[in-house]
């Protein structure tokens, strides 16, 4: 447990709890505090962005990370294919993106992470793979390492 203490007297607690799922936190708070901590919970809800590269002319936005329906491994960077059919450079690593699995993103193979909530359809495929369906008919391998975690979170 790590204990802070701020300036107004509130003390926050830290517990880290193995048994917690890993997706959730939880946050306990008196109701007068509820004010204080509204600031904390907008940025906490609000939509997560990646700053990317457009490749064609070379621009840097910033896309909410729902938008995105796939991430492909390109060696020291990624590439980000969005639910309209645009594709991104992300300067990041697939291994830099695990903790994306928060947000509904998990890796399908090797070189790829998936957007499940952009998932329409799928089935079992040879070699006890799974193939998957987006809402924009397009079809990826998920491999058979993966492919029971995809399952049941697509369940």
């Amino acid at each position: 447990m790590l204990e802070i203490r701020k300036e107004d007297n509130m003390k926050l607690n830290f517990i880290w709890d193995k048994k917690q799922e890993m997706d959730e936190v939880e946050i306990k708070a008196h109701p007068v505090n509820k004010e204080k901590l509204e600031p904390l919970k907008q940025e906490l809800c609000s939509s997560q962005m990646f700053n990317v590269q457009n490749p064609k002319n070379n621009r840097k936005l910033r896309i909410d990370i729902q938008q995105v329906e796939v991430i492909v491994s390109l060696g020291h960077l990624s590439k980000i294919i969005s639910a309209s059919k645009e594709e991104y450079l992300l300067q990041k690593r697939l291994k830099e993106l695990l903790t994306l699995e928060a947000n509904g993103f998990f890796r399908i193979n090797n070189s790829t992470i998936l957007n499940l909530s952009q998932v329409a359809s799928f089935r079992s495929s040879d070699h006890a793979r799974l193939e998957v369906f987006t809402k924009n008919n397009n079809r990826y391998l998920v491999s058979r390492h993966y492919a029971k975690l995809i399952k049941e979170k697509l369940l």
